[in-house]
């Protein structure tokens, strides 16, 4: 069945679709809730196994005697940037739902491959597959989009993001249990072992999108935009190391921006593009992507280093530290984790009598005090651990604010390849942020024994990159065009452009 000629170009029903998650006609049904908290705790995974490799980073080089531990987080970064194209257009055309059992399944082997891997070279490639996961969470919230009954699809995507706060609550102390216990590469088996439960959760819950979209996948599009974000990403992250103006690293740069000039150029030519520039260039869409540039690098720095300062000795940082363990790290990390979901669950609930941006305001606003507060008051432990409360709101109301504004800046048919290119630009802008705030750290950097700690200079300088991101964020979501409450009410589904 194809949909009429005033239907959106492309798009089009697939085969007769699955039973919709709700067919009774109510807001909330068990198998709805069940529905969601699988997609919830899928989400929260990708961020769970993040913290998980980093926390095993030190047990997996002594397995395998390797001083290249880094290729453990990079690998995976740089596997997703590549492939985040294809499978966002592949999501439009063949199925959300499809393509997020496929990553979930090679992710999955990924990481079977990474637990039983004879050496480092296998290790790696595991890691590679891995690297789909980070994909997941768009592919998650798309497709909530399009199955989800419509007066509750705001509020499902908010606590996609927002989730049970398994990442900040239970992954340090999971972590160290797990590595204490069976050893570094187990982390690897519980993902695994997660990855199929979500799997199955997910074939047994959730219906395929009836949206598909009738066109030719942009193959030399997807290559160069992967290859694009692949280089620029590599050459953020290997740049202090190299140095930034090194051969190798201006080589990356400079390969990075001529693949995505390059790509721009085929995207006008190709009649079916990956993705059509236009909808790139509009206010809603651009304005999106540098919110979440921007309020992902508030968090990212603010999460990467706190545990660090944390764990620095009074002796060493004086107006600083307090010398906890990993355990003790986890006390002060909780309670923002908790604040998180409390705040995404509120400004969800409230999205069809507030809207997002309402909610998104209060949100920059509080991680903008919260990294600016870190900055200044940081000798006391009651400072620090209310100051990461403030944050912690700050990050519920934003993180479930973002995925609702990519929904609402592209049409349904272009919506798996707008929330993964969305991903893709947030990454890239993070990674550039972050490393501006930790060449702040590396300036400062005490030597202690065979540990490099930071001075009480380097944190407040990176605590105030953070603070200049929030205030970014701030000033950005003032001039959204969208994210209003009749925005919300208006947002078109699956259903509304199949029935159409």
């Amino acid at each position: 069945m194809v949909a009429d000629s005033s239907a959106p170009q492309g798009a089009r029903t697939g085969p007769k679709p699955d039973a919709p998650v709700d067919a009774t006609g109510r807001t909330w049904t068990p198998r709805l809730i069940v529905a969601l908290l699988v997609i919830v705790l899928m989400g929260e995974l990708a961020a769970f196994s993040y913290n998980l490799v980093a926390t095993a980073l030190p047990g997996i080089a002594t397995h395998f005697q390797t001083t290249q531990i880094g290729w453990t987080i990079t690998i995976a970064n740089l596997a997703a940037a590549v492939v985040v194209a294809v499978i966002g257009k592949l999501a439009d055309l063949r199925g959300k739902r499809l393509l997020l059992v496929i990553t979930l399944v090679l992710s999955g082997l990924g990481a079977v491959l990474s637990a039983i891997a004879p050496n480092y070279g296998l290790f790696i490639v595991g890691r590679a597959l891995q690297g789909l996961l980070y994909v997941t969470p768009a592919l998650g919230y798309s497709l909530i989009r399009d199955v989800f009954p419509k007066k509750v699809v705001a509020f499902a995507i908010t606590i996609t993001l927002t989730g049970s706060g398994l990442t900040f609550i239970l992954a340090p102390f999971l972590a160290g249990w797990l590595i204490d216990s069976f050893g570094a590469l187990s982390v690897f088996w519980f993902v695994a072992i997660y990855e199929a439960v979500c799997v199955v959760g997910v074939l047994l819950l959730l219906p395929e999108s009836p949206l598909r979209v009738r066109a030719r996948l942009d193959w030399p599009g997807a290559v160069l935009l992967g290859v694009g974000g692949a280089a620029l990403i590599f050459a953020l992250g290997e740049g202090p190391t190299w140095g930034w103006l090194s051969l190798p690293t201006l080589g990356l740069i400079v390969g990075g921006l001529a693949a995505f000039a390059a790509w721009i150029w085929w995207d006008r030519t190709f009649p079916e593009p990956l993705i059509h520039l236009p909808l790139l260039r509009s206010k809603p869409m651009w304005t999106t992507f540098l919110l979440g540039a921007t309020v992902y690098a508030t968090t990212g720095i603010v999460s990467s280093i706190v545990p660090s300062m944390l764990q620095t000795p009074r002796e060493v940082g004086e107006t600083f530290g307090f010398g906890t363990d990993a355990f003790g790290v986890a006390y002060y990390l909780a309670p923002m984790g908790a604040a998180m979901v409390l705040a995404g669950f509120i400004c969800g609930s409230r999205a069809r009598t507030w809207g997002i941006r309402n909610p998104m305001l209060v949100g920059a606003a509080l991680l903008t005090v919260g990294a600016a507060g870190l900055a200044l008051w940081h000798s006391e432990p009651w400072q620090v651990a209310g100051l990461l409360i403030v944050f912690g709101l700050g990050m519920g109301a934003t993180y479930g604010g973002l995925p609702n504004l990519v929904v609402q800046a592209a049409p349904p048919e272009q919506q798996g390849i707008a929330a993964t290119m969305a991903l893709a630009g947030q990454n890239i802008g993070t990674v550039l942020l972050i490393q501006v705030a930790f060449a702040f750290l590396v300036a400062n950097v005490i030597p202690v024994g065979d540990q490099v700690l930071y001075g009480a200079g380097g944190y407040q300088a990176a605590y105030l990159v953070a603070a200049l991101c929030g205030a970014a964020s701030l000033l950005v979501t003032f001039i959204l065009p969208h994210g209003r409450r009749e925005n919300v009410l208006a947002m078109k589904t699956a259903g509304d452009v199949v029935a159409h």
